[in-house]
């Protein structure tokens, strides 16, 4: 089963640009933050209804409260910023943009485990970085004239890179607040004070007439409310998944998005898939699975 979600998981979250083409007619990048927030928190209240039974570990109340209390709002911030980073390049770039997003979260991980959690950074590590940044160049650049790269492509790449490093930044909040709460009540709290960032800017714009006039299609509502279910879900499912694999697996299954959005925006947005797309795909997959097998061999080695 435990493969089973990893695959669920990397299906939803495939559907990303997918969502904000079908949402960006209507509405900007700052509501579609918004709105993936606002929708995420509802199905994983609902989440946590239906598993009342099974939730354990929930936060701890007084001075416990306080002393993790700043890595939830550094998680909250880290994850409103992500989200609003990528849903504007998603709009402005590709519907399959964000499978940089992975490779970027990935290489951010491993330097965070570097310099914060004094992991040693070996030469197969480097090497495996190295991969993925040129498979995220490599896809940014796409074959294009250098003016057009760096007039256009490297706006929306740089941007999608900022994305990523703030979703690696809420994923280190995750895992020190892993023995203090469990998986749904973090991403419960850290979602709902993100939706509440994500709302302060609307209150202007709304007020101020943003809204008016503003009938989106069904197609669109649908792909609010999906957005926010697979958001929700996703972080349920991947917290269901971990204990069931190898964890050098979760990762490595979860990148099969990659190949499901670049297929996606073929198929409803007729995006060229060039054999740029194609090799820079390949490229940072052949690093990310190096660096999860790499932590896999490691693990083993110290556990021995």
């Amino acid at each position: 089963m435990g493969y089973i979600y990893l695959l669920c998981i990397a299906l939803m979250f495939s559907f990303g640009g997918t969502y904000v083409k079908l949402i960006r007619p209507y509405f900007g990048p700052e509501y579609i933050t918004f709105f993936r927030f606002a929708v995420g928190v509802c199905f994983l209240l609902l989440l946590r209804r239906l598993r009342q039974g099974e939730v354990k570990n929930s936060p701890k109340s007084g001075k416990g409260t306080r002393s993790f209390m700043g890595w939830i709002l550094f998680g909250a911030v880290a994850k409103w910023l992500a989200y609003l980073l990528e849903n504007y390049a998603l709009s402005q770039g590709p519907s399959y943009g964000n499978i940089v997003l992975q490779p970027v979260q990935t290489v951010t991980l491993t330097l965070f485990g570097v310099f914060l959690l004094k992991e040693a950074l070996s030469l197969k590590k480097r090497l495996c970085i190295l991969l993925c940044a040129a498979g995220v160049l490599l896809i940014s650049w796409n074959g294009r004239s250098l003016d057009d790269f760096f007039q256009d492509n490297a706006l929306v790449t740089l941007i999608f890179v900022c994305s990523g490093i703030c979703g690696a930044a809420h994923m280190l909040a995750q895992r020190m607040l892993i023995h203090e709460m469990n998986s749904i009540d973090s991403n419960l709290i850290i979602f709902t004070i993100s939706g509440v960032l994500a709302a302060i800017p609307l209150v202007p714009k709304t007020l101020g007439g943003a809204l008016a006039g503003v009938r989106p299609s069904p197609l669109c509502i649908l792909a609010v409310i999906l957005f926010g279910m697979s958001t929700g879900i996703g972080y349920y499912l991947n917290a269901k998944a971990i204990p069931l694999v190898p964890f050098y697996m979760v990762g490595t299954i979860q990148n099969t998005m990659v190949i499901f959005a670049i297929l996606w925006g073929a198929l409803f947005f007729h995006e060229a898939i060039t054999i740029y797309v194609i090799g820079g795909t390949a490229l940072f997959l052949a690093g990310l699975l190096g660096l999860q097998l790499h932590k896999s061999k490691a693990s083993a080695q110290s556990k021995s």
